[in-house]
């Protein structure tokens, strides 16, 4: 059984797939020895939980309005130069916000950070067009095991909190970022084009929703469901480890995201290959469900109902990500992924920021309140997916 997985994952894990496998296991550990913590680092430099709300919106609204640009550029300049040229811009976004004397700074950082997202649609579509077509989810689960050298780093990110303090903690850990981000930069020098042939006209940018005439109505679907469940996550994204922070610590916290992340890597890769022989749909749905009941349990203030969270997130990502990803490569035929991964994302994105907008305010009144609509749009968001693709 052992050499078998092993003989799996050593034939996905090549060309392309490995390079960017590398980069990930960079900058994984360093996202999440850093950004699980942001909430608390920006209040600190002066943000009110409104303004939070308000700078998550900030950071979706932009990332929807760069994705149509990125599925243009993906598809026209090609895979490669986009995800080189935007992982240099986001490893020096990360030296503002290391030495950001006030929230106002973070705002800029956040800008330009998140200009580098451009190269999304590319990173999705370099990966689809390099994974073997019988074995996308498979693929995906595997590139997610990219994860487990970072299954550390949120306790390592929490220790150096709990012992220097949250801002001279957080300044030491987008320091760690910018030198993990700019290794990964390099070593993406290294990778080959997989666009055979570049698109050469300029289309304007209500042109590119016309991919959706020419995909199906699940993928359409996906999309549909998509935006709901970036809505739910987005307008927790600063919120997590600030409620958290109110009854436990940054180590405690950090600790319980690491069993997240173990449990969404080491079962991913399994969950990824039964969906491709059982079927995707079910797997994608199960994994919605799942995401619904962590936030549901994640209400309740006490280090047992945060464990919980962690184990029943991490489960519930290990079912969603690869089904999604694979969902996409196998509905979309090659040459119309990179725009519609930019329309999906630019939706989704659009409509995390809608919601990112009053989190802060519902926060403020409770938490409960912000985190009870959040799990009912990702409830809403599987019974819409059960639809799709179980009664139609």
């Amino acid at each position: 059984m052992a050499v078998r997985v092993f003989r799996d994952i050593s034939s996905i894990l090549r060309g392309n797939v490995l390079i960017l496998f590398i980069t990930w296991i960079l900058l994984s550990f360093g996202e999440n020895m850093v950004h699980r913590f942001d909430g608390i680092y920006f209040s600190a430099l002066g943000a009110s939980d409104v303004i939070l709300g308000y700078m998550a919106s900030l950071t979706f609204g932009m990332m929807a309005l760069l994705q149509i640009p990125g599925g243009h550029l993906a598809d026209t300049l090609g895979r490669k130069k986009v995800i080189v040229t935007f992982t240099f811009v986001m490893a020096f976004s990360m030296l503002i916000f290391a030495f950001a004397p006030n929230w106002q700074f973070v705002v800029i950082g956040l800008v330009i950070s998140n200009i580098s997202m451009l190269y999304q649609p590319a990173l999705f579509s370099i990966i689809m067009d390099s994974l073997p077509p019988g074995r996308r989810a498979e693929g995906f689960a595997i590139t997610n095991l990219s994860s487990l050298p970072a299954l550390i780093a949120p306790a390592v990110g929490g220790y150096i909190l709990y012992t220097m303090g949250v801002i001279s903690g957080m300044r030491l850990g987008y320091i760690i970022l910018f030198i993990l981000a700019f290794t990964a930069g390099i070593l993406r020098l290294f990778l080959k084009e997989t666009l055979k042939k570049k698109k050469e006209e300029r289309d304007k940018f209500a042109a590119y929703f016309k991919v959706l005439k020419n995909v199906n109505f699940r993928a359409k679907g996906i999309i549909v469901v998509g935006s709901l469940v970036s809505a739910s996550s987005g307008m927790v994204n600063y919120f997590v480890i600030k409620y958290a922070y109110t009854y436990t610590s940054s180590l405690i916290f950090g600790i319980a995201m690491g069993i997240s992340m173990l449990i969404s890597a080491v079962t991913g890769i399994f969950i990824g290959r039964m969906g491709d022989s059982r079927g995707k749909e079910r797997f994608y749905i199960a994994g919605i469900l799942l995401l619904t009941l962590s936030l549901t349990i994640f209400i309740f203030p006490a280090a047992i109902f945060l464990f919980t969270y962690a184990i029943i997130s991490g489960l519930g990502s290990a079912f969603f990500q690869p089904s999604n990803q694979g969902l996409i490569a196998d509905l979309v035929s090659a040459e119309r992924r990179g725009r519609f991964t930019g329309v999906f994302l630019f939706i989704s994105y659009l409509s995390a920021m809608a919601f990112s907008m009053g989190a802060g305010y519902l926060y403020s009144i409770s938490p409960v309140i912000l985190f009870s609509f959040s799990a009912t749009l990702s409830l809403i968001a599987g019974l819409i997916a059960i639809k799709i693709f179980i009664h139609n």
